[in-house]
């Protein structure tokens, strides 16, 4: 019961954090929704019902399934890096993060969060790279009049990316201004307060 129970407490703080990195980064973000085979929808939702049980196994054989039948359907991928999260195997969580990025490349969310992954195992030159790939989709999100609606959460993201990249007094300078601009945004205080490390730690170590 305790094993279980820590898993628990691992996996939903992952989504809770990971809510908060990729905040408003769904289908609201894109120019136009992509047609996922609807078969593949299902798989995919039932393995997210079972992953909230703690089914860990069976929540694998039916992403991939998921996968099989629409090669172009990312979210399976991304959310079973979830699950090899919580089970510390990073390695596969770092592959099926890369996936998420070439089925998706435009999924500026999915870079920051692979360049986690490959900081965690060591490899900063790639993680810079997929940092600064995130910046540049943000900075085109930014810049497009027809995003507005989500300005304030792709300017949180851009700065959380400059953090990682190690700039972190430029990252928290744009947060800073992010909070003068929303006074209400308590999200924002959060993110203020913790530095890379942080960041890494608790979303892919869970601690």
């Amino acid at each position: 019961m305790i094993d279980n129970l820590k898993i628990a407490k691992g996996i939903n703080l992952t989504i809770s954090l990971l809510i908060l990195i990729t905040i408003l980064q769904s289908c609201k973000g894109q120019d136009k929704k992509p047609d996922y085979n609807p078969k593949a929808i299902e798989f995919n939702n039932k393995a997210v019902q079972l992953m909230q049980r703690m089914e860990y196994d069976s929540a694998l054989i039916l992403f991939y399934k998921a996968i099989d039948i629409d090669k172009n359907y990312y979210l399976p991928y991304s959310n079973m890096t979830g699950i090899y999260l919580s089970r510390k195997q990073f390695d596969k969580a770092l592959q099926a993060s890369d996936k998420v990025v070439e089925i998706k490349p435009d999924l500026a969310e999915g870079w920051t969060f692979a360049g986690m992954l490959y900081d965690r195992q060591g490899d900063s030159l790639t993680a810079k790279k997929y940092y600064n790939k995130s910046i540049e989709i943000f900075d085109n999100r930014i810049n497009n009049p027809e995003k507005k609606k989500d300005l304030t959460a792709n300017k949180l993201n851009r700065a959380v990316s400059l953090i990682l990249l190690g700039q972190e007094v430029e990252g928290k300078e744009e947060l800073r201004k992010l909070k003068t601009e929303n006074p209400d945004d308590l999200m924002i205080d959060e993110f203020l307060k913790i530095n890379k490390q942080d960041y890494i730690r608790q979303l892919i170590d869970n601690e």
